[in-house]
């Protein structure tokens, strides 16, 4: 009797725990993070799987971000971030989830409804009088917006000197109004602003909780970012770097390495705090497997971190995430301190910050901050000069 009563808890158990992941499956949902003034920012996902498989898929035009820490209760879903150390503590009921998106600076509102598949409520009209490029003022910053508009959306990204915004999905709506969110699971910014296809009036950028810039913007298609090879340099009386830091298997790793010997070799300045890492990261593996073994990838890890533990499971995450087959190095230095683990380099500027070093150890090229895949073009012409220079110095 006591066997037959606990296989029947047990399969209740099993049952309700079923079905609340069945409630979270199968159609899209909408999100909606809440800034201090209310305003809405808004992404759609859905979550696939059962059982213990729960996958939670953010959206933003093709880009799809996976999240796979998920706890599912009775009535709560809690589900924590990769990367960036953010989180959501959510109640649930019927199609519905309601609680806080909670980051280490910040925490905002956030609603979600089931089978919402629109990210904004207005419908896109495609004209044309949005897609290009822009030049963006916002107080003293200066931004390239790069849009792209299609049939049903507007997708694109905003570039900086150091980096990109990464990526933007939204509407042009039958007033002229632009409408465009971004949310990577950690990083939440809302752009609006009215066009007549040459100038940019009315313009908001929202960022987190409190971020609300205004600002103003024209058309400018062949407008350019300063060249990234020139920030960054080698102080005078050096041509190469003397690091040796441990990788994440505790092994003490430098360029003086037989590995590294006769091969051109890449270093990237990282951390798993920053977004344009991620991308990097990401195009870094694949430039890896399509040159090894010919060619070979450091990163080192600058980590806002306490201790080389936490520092060394940080820089683990980022490896995970963006599935890294390189040698990652823990720095055990602050992103504020890469002056003291790289004394070689004058007027470092950004994360990520890539080094080109020749099969003789020498540096050739030093490129700061990275634009990656939301930017369209200027990605893809990034990819084009950095392979073509790869190619020419491994065949040196």
């Amino acid at each position: 009797m006591k066997k037959h009563l606990l296989f029947a808890v047990t399969a209740l158990l099993l049952l309700s725990c079923s079905s609340d992941k069945d409630a979270l499956t199968g159609d899209i949902w909408r999100g909606t993070l809440l800034t201090k003034s209310s305003a809405g920012i808004p992404f759609n996902f859905r979550f696939t799987g059962a059982d213990t498989a729960l996958l939670m898929e953010i959206y933003t035009g093709d880009h799809v971000y996976k999240v796979d820490e998920i706890e599912v209760t009775d009535d709560s879903v809690f589900i924590e971030m990769p990367l960036f150390g953010s989180s959501f503590r959510l109640a649930r009921s019927e199609g519905k989830l309601a609680g806080e998106f909670i980051r280490s600076s910040y925490t905002m509102p956030f609603e979600a409804q089931k089978g919402v598949a629109g990210r904004f409520d207005s419908l896109h009209i495609s004209s044309g009088k949005a897609h290009g490029r822009w030049l963006v003022i916002i107080g003293e910053k200066r931004l390239i917006g790069e849009f792209n508009e299609s049939d049903s959306m507007i997708t694109g990204s905003f570039l900086t000197p150091t980096g990109d915004y990464r990526y933007f999905e939204g509407v042009l709506d039958k007033e002229g109004t632009i409408m465009m969110s971004s949310f990577d699971g950690g990083f939440v910014r809302f752009f609006t602003a009215t066009t007549d296809g040459e100038n940019l009036r009315k313009l908001k950028m929202y960022s987190g909780f409190d971020g609300e810039e205004t600002g103003w913007g024209f058309r400018a298609d062949s407008l350019e970012l300063p060249d990234a090879y020139s920030v960054t340099g080698m102080k005078k009386g050096y041509k190469s770097l003397g690091f040796s830091f441990p990788n994440l298997n505790g092994e003490m790793v430098s360029l003086s390495d037989q590995k590294f010997k006769d091969k051109v070799t890449i270093v990237q300045i990282s951390g798993s705090w920053c977004p344009n890492c991620l991308d990097e990261s990401e195009y870094l593996s694949a430039v890896y497997e399509k040159y090894s073994p010919g060619l070979e990838v450091i990163a080192l890890a600058f980590e806002r971190a306490d201790s080389f533990e936490e520092a060394k499971k940080a820089a683990g995450k980022l490896a995970s995430v963006a599935g890294i087959p390189y040698d990652v190095l823990v720095t055990s230095q602050t992103p504020a301190k890469v002056g003291e683990a790289l004394p070689e380099l004058e007027n470092f500027k950004a994360f990520p910050t890539t080094i080109i070093i020749d099969k003789k150890g020498a540096v050739r090229k030093i490129h700061s901050g990275f634009s990656g895949p939301g930017t369209g073009v200027h990605f893809q012409k990034y990819k084009m000069e950095f392979e073509k220079f790869l190619d020419e110095l491994i065949a040196e």
